[in-house]
């Protein structure tokens, strides 16, 4: 039972602690700091050369991240801003000066042959890049030669024919500038078959369901980058380009008060999705150092632009008795300016001082039409617009050899506005302290205590009103979201017991405020907004096991993931889990590269799971089987690599369970469908090579 006078005294503890703790400790150590010579770095490097992962045939960075031993990768995030989005691999001793093509979409953009080697930095890097991260890849290029790299894939779905893809990034040298580009252009295919039964409350059949449903995704997405050292400093240009369209074709049988029969159906339902998406962005990053220190200027602006549409009609012996059209289009925009000071000297006390600045912009507007008559949506045109300023400081202190003390402190002030169908205006002042200790125990363990106070961002589009046919369901938008806060605590243990052996174990505890859950509005609808208190907790365990004298060069990749919560929902008048929560989940993969043979082969398996989302008048629940991938690779063709791959070799099998109650689920129960859907093996062939 949770106590929320209790659960606010332990959010206000741990969030004045920190906030105490990260001011008065950089002040104090500072004053030592100038005391003090430059004194040696604590940090604990390892260097892996290019000839390390050789026997791999990598064909760019991020072939080699992912065959790092004992490093689990982390992309960061996409959310607003630029600071919250760090991963833990910098380049070049920096973070990528792009957002939207995110982390793997930088390293995929170097060549193999230009990487000269990858160091993993333990304890620390600097106050700014990769701030938090208590074990970070640090990618360091050549820059002496032009090279490229590019691939061909053909996918290949269920009952469909084989999709191309085409890949190439390159890098080179245009006069003082060094350029990167890259390109991305191709297919995605999907297809699924499915079983739907819908019983009452007593469990009688009420109708049946063959639904078959193929998805088709077109994309082509292009990169540019080019960067000069000047006498004050470095100087980054970067812009990205893209589109894509996707179209989902779904058709069901349906059967009244009977199972699915060679016989015709009562009536077809039949769902027409077209989805088109294009962005672009335009980035300016400015390095400078004087001495120890480092001024770093960024600028970069967004805009993405969305429409979908959906059609959809009940034909019955041949005769359409209803259909409906379902049509939204958004513009969406982000600008941002961020400055950061910081010391990037040898002493043993690294600050960083900054302000970030943020204009987001969404634009919406949604028709729904039923029967050739226009429906009421809630919310269905808004703009919604925010304004948003961080000011932070930050440090990294290596207070021995053992001992390395991260931490800052970040105060946030926004205002959004919402306008059209629904206006409102909302301020918000957040403080966000982060303090952790990394102690390496030896030269192989190390051990790592997190504290943090995070505030989450909300996604504008749940302002406003959305549709989903497939579900026959509208949900309102709610203008007066809040975004959640949390204050977390986590310890962790790493171990490398050999070059490519590691184990890690992760336990955490997060206290939330401002719960995101499906509520009743004021307005009577259903949709999202803020339900209250909430706790998780839960575990993270990982091991990598070479399997050298059973089967050479092999690697054994085991993770188990636990994770529990609690919450009082009020529609009911008890304790459930949030939303979204997934208890238990294993994934196992292996590989083994005999480099004599030029072969390489593996698996990877992921294990049952069940996810739960708790809506105002129903519970839909998600589960998945045991599901496996497997591959095949070779070299044996000088200068290029071919792999097969098939995905769901096992067929993989959901179902998805949504059970109804009347108005709410307090209500009297209504009964339940069960969706059993299947995805049949899907095959991908790819080719690469370099230039």
């Amino acid at each position: 039972m949770i106590n929320s006078s209790v659960f606010s005294s332990k959010k206000i503890l741990l969030t004045g602690c920190l906030s105490v703790f990260t001011l008065a400790f950089p002040l104090s150590t500072l004053a030592q700091e100038v005391a003090q010579a430059k004194a040696k770095s604590a940090q604990n490097h390892s260097n892996y050369p290019a000839s390390f992962f050789s026997q791999y045939q990598p064909q760019n960075a991020f072939d080699m991240i992912v065959r790092l031993p004992g490093f689990s990768f982390d992309r960061g995030d996409n959310a607003r801003g630029f600071g919250g989005n760090a991963g833990n691999v910098l380049i070049d001793g920096a973070r990528p000066t792009s957002k939207s093509g995110g982390l793997v979409g930088a390293l995929q953009r170097i060549p193999a042959e230009q990487v000269e080697r990858i160091e993993i930095i333990r304890g620390g890097v600097s106050a700014g890049d990769a701030a938090g991260q208590s074990v970070v890849a640090n990618v360091i290029k050549r820059t002496d030669i032009t090279s490229g790299t590019w691939a061909l894939k053909f996918r290949r779905a269920p009952f469909g024919d084989p999709k191309p893809n085409i890949e190439a990034a390159i890098n080179t040298n245009l006069g003082e500038w060094e350029a990167v580009a890259d390109i991305d252009i191709g297919y995605g295919p999907n297809f699924r078959k499915a079983v739907i039964n819908s019983y009452d409350k007593d469990n009688t059949l009420q109708e049946s369901a063959y639904e078959e449903r193929e998805n088709l995704g077109r994309f082509s997405f292009t990169n540019g980058q080019i960067s000069r050292d000047f006498e004050l400093g470095k100087l980054t240009l970067n812009g990205r380009l893209g589109s894509d369209k996707w179209i989902n074709d779904l058709s069901r049988n349906y059967y009244k008060l009977r199972e699915i029969g060679e016989n015709e159906p009562d009536y077809v339902w039949e769902l027409e999705q077209v989805n088109r998406f294009r962005t672009g962005e335009f980035g300016v990053d400015w390095v400078q150092k004087r001495d120890d220190w480092k001024w770093h200027s960024l600028a970069l602006g967004k805009i993405e632009d969305r429409k979908n549409k959906s059609i959809s009609k009940t034909n019955e012996r041949d005769i359409t008795t209803n259909n409906s059209v379902y049509q939204s289009d958004s513009y969406e925009s982000e600008y941002i300016v961020r400055n950061t000071y910081g010391y990037t000297g040898s002493s043993t006390f690294k600050p960083e001082f900054g302000v970030e600045v943020a204009r987001n912009y969404l634009n919406t507007k949604q028709v729904y039409i039923e029967n050739n008559q226009a429906a009421e949506l809630s919310n269905a045109t808004i703009q919604v617009t925010e304004n948003r300023a961080e000011v932070f400081a930050s440090f990294v202190y290596s207070y021995s050899e053992k001992l390395t003390i991260d931490g800052g402190l970040t105060a946030e002030f926004s205002q959004i506005e919402v306008e059209g169908d629904s206006e409102n205006k909302q301020k918000f002042d957040f403080i966000k302290p982060r303090l952790s200790a990394n102690y390496k125990l030896n030269n192989d363990m190390n051990l790592v205590v997190k504290a943090e106070h995070s505030v989450g961002q909300l996604n504008f589009s749940d302002f406003a009103a959305s549709n989903s046919a497939e579900e026959d369901r509208n949900v309102s938008g709610n203008s007066k979201l809040k975004p959640e806060q949390s204050s977390d605590l986590s310890f962790t243990y790493d171990w490398n017991f050999s070059e490519k052996g590691s184990f890690k174990i992760e336990a955490m505890h997060k206290w939330r405020d401002d719960q995101l859950e499906e509520i009743i509005l004021e307005n009577g609808g259903q949709g999202l907004g803020n339900a209250g208190t909430s706790k998780l907790w839960g575990v993270d365990v990982s091991l990598n096991l070479p399997t050298d004298g059973f089967l050479d060069n092999g690697l054994l990749e085991v993770s188990y993931e636990h994770e529990d919560s609690e919450f009082y929902d009020k529609i009911i008048g008890r304790h459930r889990p949030t939303s979204g929560d997934v208890p238990h989940e294993v994934n196992v993969s292996f590989r083994q590269d005999m480099v004599e043979h030029k072969f390489a082969w593996g698996f990877r398996y992921w294990s049952e799971f069940e996810d739960t989302a708790y809506r105002v008048d129903e519970i839909t629940s998600f589960e998945g089987n045991h599901r496996g991938l497997i591959f095949v690779e070779t070299t044996y063709f000088d200068n290029y690599k071919v792999q097969l791959e098939v995905n769901s070799v096992n067929v993989a099998k959901y179902t998805r369970t949504r059970e109804f109650y009347e108005g709410d689920r307090n209500g009297e129960y209504n009964g339940y469908e069960v969706s059993n859907r299947r995805r049949e093996p899907e095959y991908k062939l790819s080719i690469w090579g370099t230039f």
